[in-house]
């Protein structure tokens, strides 16, 4: 487990989009620890392992897609309660509705906006740093 450190979770097999995601919290969320899988299957075990405060999760994956991933830490009692948002390129009105029925709370819309997601993470992470 990751000590005396706020984790994020980070499922999502598109590389770059991986990459993206390194620099946004290495230059903009430095206090926080990103700990990235691959799929959902990976994603989950590490979830277990380190149980993240916060899990971004992209819908289309290989094997399991997001929609099964957020129902199996729903269905587990170690994961059921970490807040996990979607982040994804389908972005359509009824996937947004669709992503939050599933369970996500909160639906993000690829490509993302670096200065709005990084107020959302840490509002909802660090309000204490949050700008206000």
């Amino acid at each position: 487990m990751v000590k005396d450190a706020m984790c994020v979770l980070y499922i999502e097999d598109d590389r770059s989009s991986m990459l993206l995601m390194r620099h946004i919290f290495k230059k903009k969320l430095p206090r926080l620890t990103l700990l990235e899988a691959w799929n959902v299957e990976e994603g989950l075990a590490l979830a277990r392992l380190h149980r993240p405060k916060l899990i971004l999760m992209d819908i289309q994956l290989p094997d399991m897609d997001g929609y099964e991933g957020v129902a199996g830490l729903r269905s587990d009692p170690n994961t059921t309660s970490i807040p996990v948002w979607a982040v994804s390129a389908s972005a359509l009105d009824d996937d947004v509705k669709q992503g939050l029925e599933a369970g996500f709370q909160k639906y993000l819309k690829k490509p993302l906006g670096m200065g709005s997601f990084v107020r959302l993470v840490e509002e909802a992470l660090e309000p204490e740093t949050a700008e206000k």
